[in-house]
């Protein structure tokens, strides 16, 4: 009988291993130093005596800073964690002595990622506090520190998952990483593609018709956002920011660039957070397939290593 995937035993070995080392203490000390230093230099007005009015922005300012700043670091992160994760049982001829364990294929994929994404988590869930820090000054609330929280766990779940599959294809470590941070790049160019081409065309048709406009309903515009733009990490955390803290409302309203000003207030009328969440549920959606299309490589391995005892 298979155990649950939260009794995976890779998980379980790494638990032991990895969380009791001073090199993870010190990774999480970092991370949290990081952005405490943000938020001290960003918030340092509110210290004073006294506040001047303009001020008051900065606490938006210092949520957006802190959330772009973790997001940029799980995308640089997760690929070198991940890398190693299957090519380097390889290198260390260790893999065929797994996959004849009672481990399933899938398991030790699903395992492989979520030993790194464990770390992940934990340094995501090490930085709340510093992010609580916006809800003293005001600007911010709970709810979309957490909604920012819970996108952060999405992204990081699928840059853990490119790495795991990356390395399932490779024989070496650093090949493994290169290609990793090649396919984020590739997958964040092309899910700009219908962006980029004649998708912002038809929404401006739609736009400048203002009968039609005016009847669009939040449905009918997010029926016009192409599927492949949900899948871009960048697209996600860009209606994260904006719903959340309206930070371009002004600028796109009164200068507005044509075909990126149609395009911004389609998405407008379709709801950032609703954005946000189809970003997160597909990227999720990709890291299955991504771990599902792994655990056939590994399976693969394995007959060949039966073949070879046989």
């Amino acid at each position: 009988m298979n155990k649950p995937i939260v009794m995976n035993p890779i998980v379980s070995f790494s638990a032991t291993r990895r969380m009791r080392t001073f090199r993870t203490m010190l990774i999480v000390i970092a991370y949290e130093a990081a952005l405490l230093l943000i938020a001290l230099v960003m918030l340092s007005p509110f210290l004073q005596d006294r506040i001047a009015i303009g001020s008051l922005r900065l606490s938006p300012l210092c949520f957006m800073i802190l959330t772009g700043a973790q997001f940029g670091l799980l995308i640089l992160i997760a690929p070198a964690m991940t890398s190693g994760s299957i090519a380097g049982e390889r290198e260390r001829r260790t893999l065929d002595l797994l996959l004849v364990t009672n481990t399933g294929s899938f398991r030790i994929a699903v395992g492989k990622a979520l030993e790194s994404f464990a770390l992940l988590a934990v340094l995501i869930l090490c930085g709340l506090p510093v992010m609580c820090l916006c809800l003293l000054t005001g600007g911010v609330t709970a709810g979309q520190i957490l909604l920012a929280e819970l996108f952060l766990l999405a992204e990081a779940f699928a840059c853990v998952s490119v790495g795991v599959f990356c390395s399932s294809m490779m024989r070496s470590t650093v090949i493994s990483a290169v290609i990793s941070y090649l396919v984020i790049l590739l997958i964040g160019t092309v899910t700009l593609l219908p962006f980029l081409t004649g998708y912002p065309q038809r929404i401006t048709d739609v736009l400048y018709d203002r009968q039609q406009y005016a009847g669009l309903t939040a449905t009918g515009a997010r029926a016009m956002i192409s599927p492949l733009l949900y899948l871009n990490p960048a697209f996600g955390l860009f209606a994260l920011l904006q719903g959340q803290t309206r930070i371009l409302t002004q600028t796109m309203s009164t200068r507005g660039w044509g075909r990126i000003l149609a395009a911004w207030m389609m998405a407008d009328r379709a709801g950032w957070d609703f954005i946000t969440l189809a970003s997160a549920g597909s990227m999720l959606i990709l890291s299955a397939v991504l771990l599902a299309l792994a655990a056939l490589r590994i399976r693969r391995s394995g007959r060949a290593v039966r073949r070879r005892k046989a």
